[in-house]
């Protein structure tokens, strides 16, 4: 009885002793997959980064949740990588997206100067001032243009406006890892890592709606052409008939713009972007040529005139240029989206009208937009 005590005894100790290589086996089961999920890593980085993966999938992503700033971002990329820089960009909110081909500008410029521009269109929809004042930095220091032509309105100046969509795209981590923000890895591989550009368009894969805004994306990729534009080709109706205030589709921009303000703040964002870096030698500023039935929301065309003349002020006091904006009426009504967007018809018009403003400003003024090659551009 006493030796089989014994052996009850030792018996747990025996087990322990007998687990003992399960134990080394699993660890070395899962040094080997994390070796083996590292090298995968590793490999896909590598290729990602090859000119024959870039040419087979176009498809990338930042993480961040604005779709349409993320194809700027890799359209002016893909530019850069095969003009070898860029000299101008153009900036502004979905009025500059649609209304302004870069190509057009571009040829019609030189036809009048002889002065080939690289021009990138990189209107966002949605962003006011503030956000495109973080943008310019960022764009300035990456791929050192020569000049801005920022294309601002009333809205960009009222301090309620456009916050909701500038808080969520600033408090992105990519745009935190841009500045001095505390490390993540997370944000740090969104800024560094060539392969997880290429997996963040797929994250969202389990949600019922993936498929339709994985192929929404895809469908607005193509339609943005190389240098950033994106056509719409919808016509607008009843362009001429002025807002209803007593409308409640219109109510909104009434309560939001009616008693109209420049506020302080947005001000500050614009010196901002008038003095982006040292490379940006000339920032122009300018408006679309709005239908006057816009101004309604303003408290009517005195009040836009009267801003015209404070924004003159401004960019001249702060070293930009000031560009008029054109007369409405050089644009038809069938050649607009509506009182204040072009359609695909009225956007050459307005690029070929707003290259020979930049002609005039070069050949009268000596104010000339410079092509300047650009190196070590960081990808």
């Amino acid at each position: 009885m006493l030796e089989r005590a014994v052996a009850t005894q030792k018996q747990p100790q025996e087990e322990n002793t007998t687990s003992s290589p399960k134990t080394h086996s699993l660890i070395a089961s899962i040094i080997i997959g994390v070796a083996v999920f590292a090298f995968l890593l590793l490999a896909l980085e590598t290729i990602s980064r090859t000119d024959w993966f870039a040419s087979k999938v176009s498809t990338r992503s930042l993480g961040i949740y604005h779709k349409q700033f993320e194809i700027k971002w890799f359209k002016l990329e893909d530019y850069v990588k095969e003009n070898g820089g860029v000299d101008v960009l153009l900036l502004g909110n979905s009025m500059v997206n649609t209304g302004i081909d870069p190509d057009v500008l571009s040829a019609e410029y030189e036809k009048l100067t002889g002065e080939h521009l690289r021009i990138f269109n990189f209107g966002v929809e949605g962003l006011t001032v503030a956000p495109t004042s973080v943008i310019a930095k960022i764009l300035a220091e990456k791929y050192q243009p020569s000049a801005f032509l920022f294309v601002t309105e009333m809205r960009d100046y009222v301090a309620e406006n456009g916050l909701t969509v500038e808080n969520q795209l600033l408090s992105d981590e990519w745009f935190r890892a841009q500045k001095t923000a505390p490390f993540t890895l997370r944000g740090w591989l969104k800024l560094n890592s060539s392969a997880i550009k290429y997996l963040l368009p797929f994250r969202n894969w389990s949600r019922a709606d993936f498929p339709d805004t994985f192929l929404m994306y895809l469908r607005r990729w193509g339609d943005t052409s190389a240098s950033g534009y994106e056509g719409d080709l919808n016509t607008g109706k009843d362009i001429d008939k002025h807002p209803d205030p007593n409308d409640p589709e219109e109510a909104e921009n009434f309560a939001m713009f009616q008693n109209f303000s420049i506020d302080s703040g947005r001000l500050d964002d614009l010196n901002v972007i008038l003095n982006s870096g040292d490379s940006v030698q000339m920032v122009i500023v300018t408006e679309m040529p709005l239908y006057p039935t816009y101004f309604d929301y303003f408290g009517g065309e005195k009040v836009h005139e009267q801003y015209l003349d404070t924004l003159k002020a401004f960019v001249e006091q702060k070293g930009g240029v000031y560009l008029p904006p054109l007369g409405w009426e050089l644009i038809p009504l069938d050649y607009r989206v509506d009182n204040h967007h072009l359609n695909i018809k009225g956007a050459p018009v307005f690029s070929t009208l707003l290259a020979e403003q930049l002609a005039s400003l070069c050949n009268n003024e000596g104010l000339c937009l410079q092509s300047s090659p650009v190196t070590g551009v960081e990808q």
